[in-house]
């Protein structure tokens, strides 16, 4: 890839990504090549997500700096997205991306994707400003996929809004449609980490339980693209795929007892999401801050936007 990296390229580059929720899905990612790779499914993005700095100088090798909420650590999706950019183009450089979130790591919210993403934007302005942002979305797909961290956020944050995944496969090659939703409506979540996404995705017997239910349940979805089938078809993948903990069937039962059915699962997480009318926010923050932190509710909105430079 031809390097266009001059002196009148900016340093610097920042990009905001929506989080994502998922709420069914079916693995393909048994091909050779990482970009063909990903999942079929559904979820929406939310207005809760990251903002990513990126920041780049000239270096004798290729030196990589993460922080997240302003705390260094090893992000590994992120790092991938960096060395595979910068393999790319053919630079060693010193890059420190920072990412200020409001997406809790590991809960299901797409935080993983969501950096991923904004990485890629951000430094692949900066290599390279004329690049196409589906080509930079890629290589954080393509980083997603390698390290099992999630096979759809990325597509469908790079989309925005509501998303049906039809056909697997980086932005670009993976087909999305969607589904509508009330404007209006609000979305609650809570969630923390507890299940790992890197230990379901390569487990057989998970993977052969996620991969039956969502085969049956997003071909219903295709063919009745309803927002009442999206929640139905999350509420029986959630059931099939036996990985419900206890606070998260508790709070599911208690949501359905006080009316507010259009909630389930959030895939793969510790987490519930829960589509309210504004006069239930209340109703169901209080019930959801019973079984989590209050730390860990959010109250947010669909996110018609995808991710996004910010200069």
């Amino acid at each position: 890839m031809e390097d266009t990296l001059n002196s009148h390229a900016p340093e610097e580059a920042r990009a905001f990504v929506p989080g994502h929720i998922t709420g069914l899905f079916r693995i393909f990612d048994e091909r050779e090549n990482p970009l063909y790779c990903g999942s079929t499914g559904a979820g929406f993005c939310v207005t809760l997500g990251t903002h990513t700095k990126v920041e780049v100088v000239d270096h004798q090798r290729l030196e990589i700096r993460t922080k997240y909420n302003d705390k260094d650590m090893d992000a590994r999706v992120t790092r991938t997205v960096v060395a595979k950019l910068a393999e790319d183009y053919g630079r060693t450089l010193k890059v420190t991306v920072e990412h200020e979130s409001h997406l809790p790591i590991g809960a299901g919210f797409g935080a993983s994707g969501a950096g991923a993403l904004g990485t890629a934007l951000a430094l692949g302005k900066i290599l390279d400003p004329a690049l196409d942002p589906e080509r930079a979305a890629s290589v954080a797909h393509y980083a997603e996929v390698v390290n099992h961290t999630g096979l759809g956020d990325v597509i469908a944050q790079f989309k925005g809004g509501t998303e049906i995944r039809v056909q697997p496969g980086s932005p670009g090659i993976g087909v999305v449609t969607e589904f509508p939703v009330d404007a209006s409506t609000v979305v609650v979540l809570a969630g923390a980490s507890g299940l790992e996404t890197s230990d379901i995705l390569t487990d057989p017997d998970g993977r052969s339980r996620i991969n039956q239910a969502g085969d049956q349940l997003i071909s219903g979805l295709i063919e009745n693209t309803s927002f009442e089938q999206f929640i139905r078809g999350a509420r029986e993948f959630a059931d099939a795929i036996q990985l419900k903990t206890p606070r998260v069937k508790l709070a599911l039962s208690e949501l359905d007892a006080q009316g507010l059915t259009n909630s389930s699962m959030v895939m793969l997480g510790d987490s519930v999401f829960c589509f309210c009318d504004s006069s239930e926010v209340s109703t169901a923050k209080t019930l959801l801050e019973r079984h989590w932190d209050k730390s860990e509710v959010f109250e947010t909105t669909v996110s018609n936007d995808g991710g996004r430079l910010l200069n």
